[in-house]
């Protein structure tokens, strides 16, 4: 009993604890499995988050590397003005130290030719009056002061020599800053067109694609119109089928009508023929038993009769079986044609498909063609960034060094400034006399500098009248381009609207021709049969005429489209060179002033140490304009090359145009003769076996009349006739049918053709909007590029300004400073002058 009762506990106790087990093993595969997929996803995770460290480093490095960029050609511009500071200082101490020489009042230069010593003693003496007597006192001290000039000499030579060592190297690292400089802005050029480049290809890659796109459209339109007009024939051809059964039909049981009723007919007059003959062989056997020889004859007249009759009508009943098999044949023959014509029509239309199934595959290919080009053009572009980047990370090392290098140069500029601070205070104290000796010279510079000031005065008034004829020459060039640019909107303008006007008249003129014709075949129904040919080639001849009138107009116009756009772009061809051809003769004017303001500068260089500085802006002006030059050069390239790749376009829209409008007439001329050759086909067949039936029927009628002896018969015959008038009247309502059929297959043409026409003139609408566009693209490229021209001669200009107005302040300067020696020259008599080295 105990047993029995802690039964159900134990069980409780190994259920749970299976339970337990179950679930813990469970937990264990299921961890098992999901361990892997979270050490995956922690292992993506922590991709992406370095991936995400790594784009926010090399952002915050990029920043970096264009903040030390930025620094760096801040330094450079420090370095430039320390060391153009550095350089004037040691021009000023250059010539302070070549202020050594002597010059007396009232003695020109240059009077003591190749031998001074001699000329001064022979025009000292007689100056002064004096005669000399102590020749070696004055000896001696000649050998002193000889030796004194010979080491003020060597002290000069070796300073001449630090200074020009200290210019070398401050001219190779100003040098090596500026290729620097160059390289980047290279750079920056390279960067500018790789972009430009990239949204170029975006560019052609969307056009690429919206070209696919609307070829796509178009084919899956004329899929969709092929499909609707192969359905329409179908359903036509089968509605035929259709007819021409139940006409079968309908023969075949008025064939059957026919028959009944002669067997009938043969049936009734074979029984009335045998109780006519039984009650004459009656009659004449009561009445006329002696008359055995005459109803002997009698007899054999009935018999002969009676055969006739018979013959008659086993001959009419073989006609009939023969009528049948014809009628039988002809079904089968009209059911072949019919199916081999639908057959043709379902294998025709299988090429179709067939075409339109290859064409989308050559578009799909030509799609993965393109696809792969702009991989590989995207390719090309990532290592050409990845080359890029990798010359920013050389520049920014080269950067790093200048650094390091414009720090050795500042302390070596420190030392040199210390150097040359100690030299000017060894140097001061011998050249406090040699101060007063410039109050004498610095009056001969200031007359210099004064006619200098007057001439250059009139060169800038020179300069000012040409740059105002310049402005005005630019000013009408706008004025001109402008009054083209208008009077080219305004014949566009006028152009569409002719070309509207046009439509207008022949859409009204075609409508006119379809209510005409309409008209004309209305009245033509009923004498079909006779003109039905001749009306099928008056519309024919019709649509031709109008579509060869409306494809030469359109070619005409074409033409005239093209002739105006290579007549206008020969124009901007022209203002193009003319452009071109100033700006070589503003450089070349420009040039030849250099040269001659070089020789100026040459010849005055002895008496005017700041020509120099006018010298180098003029040379700055002139690279700049050189600079614009190749720029302008480059665009007219530019221009050159879009002219080039235009014509090329429209060279290969025009092929297209023309190959689409062979393609449709041909299209059209086989579908008209098509039509044309079946209607034609169908009719004749129709009448021919109409007639044919026709005759056969009047003829048998005609001679079932005159065979018909009996009354009875005629009976039969008026009969008859009812009968054939009613199948007439079939036969003719039938034919009244086909009629309206082949209006419904003449009228579904014309809307066809409509539609053609209006599907072309869509396309050419199309294709003129696309020129439009393409000139309006054309214009606004145009105009970009002229203010581009006036921006750059409007920056040529300022920089020209702003080179005379640095002259113009050096020369106020060295007035200043001319002024000041004429005051010190007032207080001084004999002076030295400064004599410097070309």
């Amino acid at each position: 009993m105990a047993d029995a009762l802690m039964a159900p506990s134990d069980i409780d106790a190994l259920v749970k604890r299976i339970t337990t087990e179950v679930l813990a093993g469970v937990d264990k595969a299921l961890e098992n499995k999901i361990d892997p997929v979270l050490e995956k996803l922690s292992a993506t995770v922590a991709h992406i988050e370095e991936v995400e460290t790594r784009i926010t480093e090399a952002e915050t490095r990029i920043s970096a590397v264009e903040d030390t960029v930025s620094r760096d050609n801040a330094d450079l511009s420090e370095m430039k003005a320390k060391l153009d500071a550095a350089l004037e200082k040691i021009d000023d101490l250059e010539n302070r130290s070549k202020r050594c020489n002597i010059r007396i009042i009232g003695l020109p230069e240059g009077e003591e030719g190749t031998n001074p010593v001699s000329f001064l003693k022979t025009w000292l003496p007689n100056l002064l009056n004096i005669e000399f007597k102590n020749h070696q006192v004055i000896y001696a001290l000649n050998t002193k002061n000889d030796e004194h000039e010979a080491a003020i000499q060597t002290l000069k030579e070796a300073h001449e020599e630090e200074v020009q060592q200290i210019l070398s190297e401050t001219r190779e690292k100003i040098m090596q800053y500026k290729s620097k400089i160059s390289d980047e802005m290279d750079l920056k050029r390279r960067i500018q067109s790789l972009e430009e480049s990239m949204e170029l290809h975006e560019r052609m890659k969307r056009q690429a694609l919206a070209e696919f796109e609307t070829y796509r459209q178009r084919v899956e339109d004329m899929q969709l119109c092929t499909e609707a007009q192969h359905t329409q024939r179908v359903v036509t051809m089968s509605r035929e089928v259709e007819e021409m059964r139940r006409s079968f039909e309908e023969k075949l049981r008025s064939f059957g009508q026919l028959q009944a009723q002669f067997e009938q007919e043969k049936q009734q007059a074979l029984e009335e023929l045998r109780a006519a003959h039984r009650q004459e062989v009656q009659e004449l056997l009561r009445s006329h038993q002696s008359q055995n020889a005459n109803y002997s004859k009698d007899q054999e007249k009935l018999g002969q009769l009676h055969k006739a009759e018979v013959d008659s009508l086993t001959e009419r009943v073989e006609e009939l079986k023969q009528d049948k098999k014809r009628l039988v044949e002809e079904y089968e023959a009209k059911l072949n044609k019919a199916q081999a014509f639908y057959e043709r029509e379902l294998e025709a239309m299988k090429r179709t498909q067939q075409m339109t199934a290859e064409n989308l595959l050559a578009w799909k290919k030509t799609e993965a063609e393109l696809r792969k080009e702009f991989q590989a053009q995207e390719a090309a572009l990532q290592k050409t960034l990845g080359k890029l980047r990798s010359e920013l990370q050389r520049v920014q090392e080269e950067a790093r060094e200048s650094r390091e290098k414009s720090h050795k140069l500042q302390a070596s500029l420190i030392t040199a400034e210390n150097n040359i601070k100690v030299k000017v205070t060894r140097c001061i104290t011998g050249q406090i006399g040699s101060l007063q000796a410039t109050q004498m010279t610095h009056e001969a510079v200031i007359r210099d500098l004064e006619s200098e000031k007057s001439r250059l005065k009139d060169k800038v008034l020179r300069l000012e009248e040409e740059r105002g004829a310049l402005q005005k020459k630019c000013q009408t060039l706008d004025d001109r381009q402008r009054q083209q640019i208008l009077s080219l909107e305004k014949s566009i303008r006028e152009e569409k609207q002719i070309y509207e006007k046009e439509l207008m008249n022949l859409r009204a003129k075609y409508e006119e021709d379809t209510a005409h014709f309409k008209d004309s075949h209305s009245r033509a129904l009923d004498e079909l049969s006779r003109k039905h040919r001749a009306a099928l080639e008056n519309t024919q001849s019709i649509s031709e005429k109008e579509k060869n009138r409306l494809l030469s107009e359109m070619e005409e116009q074409f033409e005239k489209e093209r002739s105006s756009l290579e007549e206008q772009k020969s124009l901007l061809r022209e203002e193009l060179d003319s452009l071109r051809e100033e700006l070589t003769a503003k450089l070349n004017m420009a040039n030849s002033e250099v040269s001659r303001l070089q020789e100026l500068v040459k010849q005055g260089e002895q008496g005017l140490g700041s020509a120099e500085g006018h010298i180098s802006n003029l040379k700055d002006a002139q690279k700049k304009l050189l600079e614009e030059l190749d720029a302008t050069r480059a665009r007219l390239r530019e221009t050159s090359n879009l002219l080039t790749a235009l014509q090329g376009e429209m060279e290969t829209q025009k092929q297209q145009h023309d190959a689409k409008l062979i393609a449709t007439k041909e299209e059209e001329k086989l579908k008209m003769d098509k039509m044309a050759l079946e209607l034609e086909l169908k009719w004749t067949e129709t009448l021919r076996q109409e007639c044919k039936k026709l005759r056969e029927e009047l003829r048998e009628e005609h001679e079932e009349n005159k065979r018909s002896a009996l009354t009875q018969l005629a009976q039969n015959k008026d009969q008859e006739l009812c009968s054939a008038r009613e199948s007439w009247q079939r036969k003719v309502e039938d034919l009244l049918e086909q009629i309206s059929l082949l209006k419904q297959s003449l009228e579904m043409q014309l809307s066809q053709s409509q539609h053609s026409l209006q599907q072309l003139q869509a396309q050419f609408s199309q294709e003129r909007e696309h020129l439009g566009q393409q000139l309006q693209e054309m214009e606004l490229e145009h105009q970009r590029r002229e203010q581009r021209l006036q921006e750059a001669h409007c920056c040529a200009i300022q920089d020209m300004q702003e080179a005379r107005q640095h002259d113009l302040k050096a020369e106020e300067r060295s007035s200043a400073a001319n002024g000041l020696g004429r005051t010190a020259e007032e207080k001084g008599g004999i002076s030295l002058s400064p004599r410097r080295s070309s």
